[in-house]
């Protein structure tokens, strides 16, 4: 789940010519911590998330959607061929990753706006 947010975030920097030191010090972070986030391997909060937002000049939508990116579609397409039953497993998994991802990003905003 943090996995798909974290490459959707390095690729995003990555278009927009960032590099991981530039955003962790606009993040007040380590460049350790904001590379952590990048792989998956901690949380992402939906403040870091706007924070990211803000430092790209984009919306947070970008980030959290992945309904209209062409690697999700490759998937389904293939997932739909007769490729096998490792690229519908595959598909499905990362369907399931999506889907707890967002899930934890909503829960994650719920959570803000009562502490609000």
């Amino acid at each position: 789940m943090n996995a798909i947010l974290g490459s959707r975030i390095r690729n995003l920097r990555e278009m927009k010519g960032f590099t991981q030191e530039q955003i962790s010090d606009k993040m007040n972070c380590s460049r350790q911590k904001y590379a952590r986030m990048e792989k998956g391997i901690v949380d992402i909060s939906y403040a870091n998330i706007n924070m990211i937002a803000q430092i790209l000049n984009i919306n947070v939508e970008e980030i959290t959607s992945s309904v209209n990116d062409s690697t999700y579609e490759k998937h389904m397409y293939r997932a739909n061929s007769n490729g096998g039953q490792e690229d519908v497993f595959e598909f499905i998994n990362t369907m399931l990753d999506t889907f707890y991802a967002h899930k934890k990003l909503y829960n994650s905003v719920r959570q803000v706006d009562m502490d609000e």
